[in-house]
C-alpha cells in the first residue's frame, strides 16, 4: 500500500471545473454551487463531482490493466476502498485516501 494522500476541493476550483466541463457562463455557475454545497453533492451522488474527483486524484491511471473498465461507477467504486476521510462543509471539501494494492471487484452481474 502507499501512503495517504489529500485532496483539498474548493468551491473555487469545482466551479473552474463546471465552467469548462458545461461551458457556463459565471452567472449560470454561481447559484448553482452555492445553493447546493458540496456535503449534498457527495451524498446525492453527482456524477459532476464524481468525475472532478476521480480526474483530480489520477485514481484511474493508477489501476492495473486487469481492473480498468470504461464505465465510471465502477472506477467511483474502486476509489471507495481507498477513501480513509472526507470532510465536507459547503465551501469546501478535504478527501484522504491511501491506494491499494488490489481492490475488492464488485458482483460480476453488475459490471459485465
Amino acid at each position: 500500500m502507499s501512503d495517504l494522500n489529500e485532496l483539498v476541493i474548493t468551491e473555487d476550483d469545482y466551479r473552474q471545473f463546471l465552467k469548462q466541463r458545461l461551458r457556463l457562463k459565471d452567472s449560470q455557475l454561481a447559484e448553482e454551487v452555492e445553493t447546493v454545497g458540496f456535503p449534498f453533492l457527495l451524498t446525492s451522488g453527482s456524477e459532476l463531482l464524481r468525475s472532478f474527483i476521480l480526474s483530480e486524484t489520477g485514481f484511474i491511471s493508477t489501476l492495473p490493466d486487469r481492473l480498468k473498465m470504461p464505465d465510471r461507477g465502477y472506477a467511483w467504486y474502486l476509489f471507495s476502498q481507498a477513501v480513509k476521510e472526507i470532510h465536507a462543509d459547503p465551501k469546501r471539501m478535504h478527501i484522504i485516501y491511501q491506494l491499494q494494492d488490489d481492490y475488492k471487484r464488485p458482483f460480476k452481474r453488475f459490471y459485465i
